[in-house]
């Protein structure tokens, strides 16, 4: 069976935002079935491998229908790092990220999520660009306020209290 090529959405220094491909599946799932990881993701828990093929079925749909998704994240060797990009959100977008625990505290959040800020501003800048970050998840806080996003309120997200963040 042909391999489907990957798009490149974007780059940055450390990082290389690509589309998926179903081969990926196993890679995000070990993201995905990390209960630390998982913490302050979509429902708060890890998730199975079904789940997490579903996911990847998803993203490739949203991709082909609306030209965005989150997207696979990897590092310029082209090892997962985890998924960024956006999700509906009303009249906008809201953006996301997850990033495999091996890597936290090495600025790679911040670094695609100014990324992304930017890849908005290029493709989407009359829509609003929301993001949401669990209360208690003050390392998320400080990446979206790093990178432009001030608070807006606090809503219910995923099951979880949030901070509402509105880009300016």
């Amino acid at each position: 069976m042909r391999s489907v090529p990957r798009t490149t959405i974007l780059t940055t220094p450390r990082l290389v935002l690509t589309t998926w491909r179903l081969t990926d599946v196993d890679d995000l799932l070990a993201v995905h079935s990390d209960p630390a990881t998982m913490r302050f993701v979509r429902q708060g828990r890890p998730e199975t491998r079904t789940e997490t093929e579903e996911l990847v079925h998803a993203y490739q749909k949203e991709q082909a229908h609306r030209g965005w998704t989150k997207w696979r994240l990897a590092d310029r060797h082209g090892d997962l790092v985890g998924r960024a990009g956006f999700a509906d959100q009303g009249s906008g977008r809201a953006l996301g990220y997850t990033i495999r625990r091996d890597l936290w505290g090495r600025g790679l959040a911040s670094e695609i999520a100014e990324a992304l800020v930017q890849w908005h501003r290029d493709h989407a800048s009359t829509e609003t660009l929301w993001a949401y970050a669990a209360i208690e998840n003050a390392p998320s806080c400080r990446v979206l306020e790093k990178v432009g996003f001030r608070l807006h309120g606090d809503a219910q997200h995923g099951g979880m209290p949030c901070h509402l963040y509105r880009l300016p």
